[in-house]
């Protein structure tokens, strides 16, 4: 049987069979890879995109007083965030508007912490200083590739290189330069293109694509026919946000700090139409007190870009964490910063959390317990505003002491009180000061609080004192202008609200040095308690002509011993007892002892503390001493040697033709090296030990010319030959440069001259205030140094104690009983019948002792605006002391005019004493305040708390004036140019 083979057709169904098969065989082996060979990586990418870490800033601990009372806190805050997601971005503008719109209801504001301003455009960084400004303002712009847009537009055509990396020094610094002269303006627009924030006008993508390439001109032109200005800002501000904080591995930004409850709750209620945003609770640090101790505690900012990598390795979050930034806020971050709370949550498309799949609690940071006592606080900060009020305004002219002096600028000032067996402070001010709460939430440093404290108006405060104190310099001479058309302030004029007067303030101590002097001298055998010196009103010695000291409108007071010469302030008395000193031990015989008691160190020894107290201060503090004045004057000798060749006027007065020896870059380096070796040798000159200044053993003249003649002769064959001839001999150029050293510069160095003026606290002796309340305190303890310290003890979240300071003793000085007991018992009598304090003190009935002090800022003072300070130095009780106290007001002109700072703080710390003792005792000043602390509640909206003494001025017993006295009494010193007061 034949078969016939049937042809098989190709028909629909088995089409669609094959189709099917195909598609299931797709879906299958997608499957397969979705699930098997790459399962893990979508299972970890969605994990990812479902699940999330969040941290939470754990309260930093509370900072209290020796009494428990809370000077700085952590409450509970609420802020509004917006958390980055694929959903969220989509509607990120709508989302922006509706936000604001609800703010605009609830009266919040975004939280504006962005340094590019408008209107007009500008930055603001907050940096006291043009290069801190500077480093801050590289760094924001580079973060925002700045760096790469100059290099690109033209670095890259300049130097031929692709790359910043492959940029040398030269080149890097030439990018630096241009990176600052790319202005605020500039800066706008580019971000303008750079977050394509034409999206805000919902074009579609048709839309979108038309405007890439678009300048910054032109997309905001297009913004501004639906939004303000404001608007497209609030928009680069959130953009801008969420790039920084992708950068740190954040998708969360804060758009409000700090909102009221009420303003929390609206938003919760309408989150479900704000893709992306959610309220989050907070804890906000607050200081009840507001500026009081402000310099003390410190204040908090965000993490400098600079500090990154340091703060990272610890644990930060630089782009949310705030840390201390002065004070004790910066001492013991570590302590007071607490552990985060952190978890792992599950959440939904717009980023909401869903549930928690891990949890580790917050801890509290530790309590800082200082040994501060914030009612003595008060009476030094309230005293030092209510003196420098009447200074500065209705008592401001003054005639005391035979000359006349003008108070004007009387606004900076300090006050240091310490507890004299422990080193413990219990008064540490500063004045002016600051609030520290209007840093602890961004935004509340205004454009206003940011001018008034970073970007002062120098020309408008110049004027004004020019024009009050009729000065015969122009605002420009007085704050000359910067390059760049800011304004700096060389003569320290204007009053710093951030800089601790306290701890950083370096000034002549002025005859409240004498204390110090009369113990150098007694133990040093030079004089003893009873030694006799005749005081005739001006002191004079055949062998140092033409030096001359007088007393306070040059009264002579006859003969004293220590004890009448401290009570009337003699200046005569004690630069013949320094004299006597200079004879006996040498140029440094005065800075032995002081160096003991911990005004400056010796210059030998490595820069250190010679206080130990835990915030910053300035180490650079001294007393005259061979060594610092051997360096300084080898590192400032050649602007004198140049000087005099460029002036043509020999020291004989004679012209001669001028030689210039300066640095010039242009010079050749043949040019460069002959001139440097003229400098060098006059260097060489003047390094002189302290043996050979105290057995005056120096260069010859004749010996020294004979070195200088063949330089300068090396020097002047470098010059053309055309101008060879036209300039003076070498050997007149060595021997005019060789008299200037032996006969001037070299009997700078070992005059004793040097020595007297060191004695009366003026010359080259500069030292902060809390280095000479340590003083005071070291010899009214009977010898010993002790650590100064701030904080008395670290508690834990739980009040159980984990660091305790005991008192540090840092010298034993060694100093006599009995001396001890001639200088206090002298000390006494400045503050008893016959003393410069006497009508400060006349009826407290417990026994002070003190000294006052004028200490000249600069010969020609007056024609700076500037004037004396006004210094006083304390302690008591007398028969057993305690308390020392150190008062300081720049430009105050007497330092009798700011004893009464320090009665006021003997009123206050033997109140119970007093009460005791002495009940119907009548204070002078009470500066009394409300005690802020009960408003520490959970509701607390964390802005600066107002009290009564933000708003009233001080007031007396029975709400009379505290009339404190700065126009009468008597107080003797020298007057102006004699180089002392008191």
């Amino acid at each position: 049987m034949n078969f016939k083979s049937k042809k098989k057709q190709f028909n629909r169904y088995t089409g669609l069979v094959v189709v099917m098969c195909a598609v299931f065989a797709l879906i299958i082996s997608k499957m397969v890879e979705l699930q098997f060979i790459k399962g893990e990586e979508y299972a970890e990418r969605a994990n990812s995109q479902s699940t999330r870490n969040i941290t939470q800033q754990a309260p930093r601990g509370p900072i209290i007083d020796i009494e428990g009372k809370i000077l700085a806190n952590s409450v509970l805050s609420y802020n509004l965030v917006y958390e980055d997601t694929a959903e969220a971005r989509k509607e990120i503008y709508r989302t922006i508007d509706k936000v604001n719109a609800l703010l605009d209801k609830s009266g919040e504001e975004i939280s504006d912490a962005f340094a590019l301003k408008l209107e007009p455009y500008r930055f603001e960084f907050n940096a006291e200083t043009p290069d801190g400004w500077r480093r801050l303002e590289l760094r924001w712009k580079k973060d925002r590739g700045i760096d790469a847009v100059v290099f690109n537009s033209i670095l890259k055509a300049e130097t031929g290189k692709t790359k910043i990396a492959d940029l040398n020094e030269a080149e890097t610094d030439r990018l630096n330069d241009l990176i600052i002269a790319y202005s605020a303006e500039d800066t706008y627009y580019y971000l303008l293109e750079r977050y394509k924030t034409y999206e805000a006008l919902e074009l579609g993508s048709a839309g979108n694509k038309a405007m890439v390439g678009k300048t910054g001109q032109e997309i905001e032109a297009a913004l501004l026919e639906r939004f303000t200005k404001d608007t497209i800002r609030e928009y680069i501000i959130i953009k801008d946000s969420i790039t920084m904080q992708n950068y740190q591995g954040s998708k969360s930004v804060t758009i409000v700090n700090n909102m009221k409850a009420s303003s929390a709750f609206t938003f919760m209620q309408q989150l479900s139409f704000l893709p992306g945003v959610d309220v989050k609770s907070t804890p906000i640090r607050i200081y009840p007190y507001g500026e009081l101790a402000a310099h003390v505690l410190g204040y908090l900012s965000p993490i400098n870009p600079l500090q990154k990598d340091r703060y990272e390795e610890k644990g930060y979050d630089i782009s949310s964490d705030y840390i201390g930034a002065s004070g004790i806020e910066a001492a013991y971050e570590d302590r007071l910063k607490g552990s985060k709370e952190e978890s792992t949550v599950k959440v939904d498309t717009k980023g909401r959390p869903l549930s928690e799949l891990f949890l580790l609690e917050a801890v509290l940071g530790n309590t800082v317990q200082l040994s501060l006592d914030i009612d003595l606080q008060n009476v030094a900060e309230q005293g030092l505003k209510e003196i420098s009020e009447k200074l500065t305004t209705t008592n401001r002219i003054h005639t005391i002491g035979g000359y006349l002096s003008d108070s004007t600028n009387a606004n900076r000032g300090a006050v240091v009180a310490i507890e004299v067996k422990t080193g413990r402070v219990l008064t540490l001010a500063s004045f002016p000061s600051f609030d520290p709460n209007i840093f602890a939430v961004p935004g509340r440093l205004t454009s206003d609080l940011y001018t008034q404290f970073f970007n002062p108006d120098y020309e408008a405060y110049g004027t004004e004192l020019v024009e009050k104190m009729k000065l015969p310099l122009t605002v420009d001479e007085l704050f000359p202008l910067n390059s760049d058309g800011t304004r700096r302030d060389p003569f320290d004029i204007y009053p710093r609200p951030f800089f601790n007067y306290a701890t950083q303030g370096l000034t002549s101590p002025g005859s409240t040095f004498k204390p110090v002097t009369a113990v150098a001298a007694i133990e040093e055998g030079a004089i003893t308690a009873s030694t006799v010196i005749h005081d005739g009103g001006v002191y004079s010695n055949p062998g140092l002509k033409g030096y001359r000291v007088t007393n306070d409108g040059g009264k002579g007071y006859g003969s004293m011993t220590v004890d009448k010469a401290m009570a009337k302030s003699s200046n005569v008395f004690f630069v013949d007892a320094g004299y006597r000193l200079y004879q006996v031990g040498g140029l440094n015989s005065l800075s032995r002892w002081a160096w003991k008691l911990g005004l400056g160190h010796d210059p030998n020894e490595p820069l250190h503390s010679t206080t130990g107290i835990e915030i910053n201060e300035n180490l650079s503090g001294n007393v005259y001493n061979h060594e610092t004045k051997r360096l300084l004057t080898q590192r400032l000798i050649n602007f004198g040697v140049v000087e005099l060749l460029n002036s043509g006027i020999a020291r004989n007065r004679i012209p001669f033709i001028p030689l210039n020896i300066g640095v010039d870059n242009a010079d050749e380096e043949h040019v460069a090296k002959a001139k440097q070796a003229i400098k060098d040798a006059v260097k060489e000159a003047v390094d002189i030990s302290l043996e050979e200044a105290d057995s005056r053993t120096g260069p010859k003249l004749s010996d020294f010319t004979k070195t200088l003649v063949p330089l300068f002769q090396d020097f002047i064959d470098t010059l053309p030959a055309e101008k060879q001839g036209s300039v003076e001999k070498a050997s007149f150029y060595a021997n005019q440069i060789a008299e200037y050293i032996v006969y001037d510069k070299v009997n700078e160095l070992w005059s004793p001259v040097n020595v007297l003026s060191a004695s009366l606290g003026q010359g080259d002796s500069q030292v902060t205030l809390l280095q000479m309340a340590n003083a005071i305190a070291t010899i009214a303890n009977g010898g010993t140094r002790y650590r100064t310290t701030l904080v008395d003890r670290v508690l834990d979240q739980y009040g159980e104690v984990i660091l305790e300071n005991q008192p540090e003793i840092l010298e034993e000085t060694g100093i006599q009983e009995s001396t001890i007991r001639s200088v206090l018992d002298s000390m006494e009598s400045v503050n008893t019948p016959g003393g410069t304090a006497y009508a400060t003190f006349k009826n407290f009935p417990i026994g002070t002792g003190g000294k006052t002090g004028t200490a000249t800022w600069k010969s020609d003072q007056e024609k700076y605006g500037r004037a004396a300070y006004g210094v006083y130095v304390s302690f008591a009780p007398v028969e057993d002391p305690e308390i020392a106290i150190a008062v300081i007001l720049y430009d105050a002109t007497r330092g009798s005019f700011v004893a009464p700072i320090a009665l006021a703080m003997y009123e206050e710390y033997f109140k119970e004493r007093l009460e005791a003792e002495v009940p119907n005792y009548k204070r002078q000043f009470n500066y009394e305040f409300d005690d802020p602390t009960e408003t520490l509640i959970e509701n607390y909206d964390g802005n600066p708390i107002q009290t009564e003494d933000d708003t009233d001025s001080a007031e007396g017993p029975a709400g009379t004036d505290t009339g404190i006295d700065t126009g009468t009494g008597t107080e003797t010193g020298t007057g102006p140019g004699t180089g002392a007061g008191n």
